[in-house]
């Protein structure tokens, strides 16, 4: 199979990974969907961003356990981590981070607290061959920042030229004219 797609990389990692979960004891479930894209909660945020979801079959219509990889985050190791860890929680359903999942994602070789656990070195010594079977992730990472120019003010800064009181108005107001300071009396002056 030539994969082409990021949804047929993902779902031959998935193919890939079932004899693992279920050598551990955590079959997973043959009605997962995967897709590249936003995750509901986080998804633009610049500072805190959901990078993998997965969605239970108790939310779709058709009873599928539904997973989302962000298109943020286009390094194979880390989408296949993302990945692992997403399908722990399809094989632990309803467990959230806690009950079944840690013991999964430890036995996967996932790193770190159960919210964030993903892929570390360990995880790529395990899982090296399997990587290198799927190939070079057909993804280049979407810049959310550079959509969004940051806002800035549109209010220009007066000063009181000696007492230093601060004040600001629009562009509009201050070619009417600029404000008298109410401490001092003095005219304010751009700044």
């Amino acid at each position: 199979m030539t994969i082409i797609t990021r949804e047929q990389w993902l779902g031959k990692a998935v193919e890939e990974f079932r004899p693992v979960f279920s050598a551990y004891g955590f079959p997973l479930p043959q009605n997962i969907r995967l897709s590249c894209g936003f995750p509901s909660r986080h998804a633009r945020s610049l500072t805190k961003q959901s990078i993998g979801e997965h969605w239970s079959p108790k939310a779709s219509d058709d009873n599928t356990h539904e997973i989302l990889i962000s298109p943020v985050e286009a390094d194979g190791w880390k989408v296949l981590g993302i990945l692992v860890h997403e399908l722990c929680h399809a094989s632990t359903d309803g467990d959230g981070h806690q009950g079944q999942f840690p013991s999964c994602a430890k036995a996967l070789s996932l790193e770190g607290k159960p919210t964030c656990a993903t892929g570390g070195e360990a995880f790529k010594l395990e899982y090296t061959a399997l990587f290198e079977s799927l190939g070079v992730y057909p993804h280049a990472k979407l810049n959310v920042d550079r959509q969004y120019k940051k806002q800035t003010t549109r209010q220009l800064k007066a000063v009181c030229p000696c007492c230093g009181y601060v004040i600001r108005l629009s562009k509009a107001w201050a070619d009417v004219g600029l404000p008298t300071c109410p401490s001092d009396g003095n005219e304010f002056v751009l700044s």
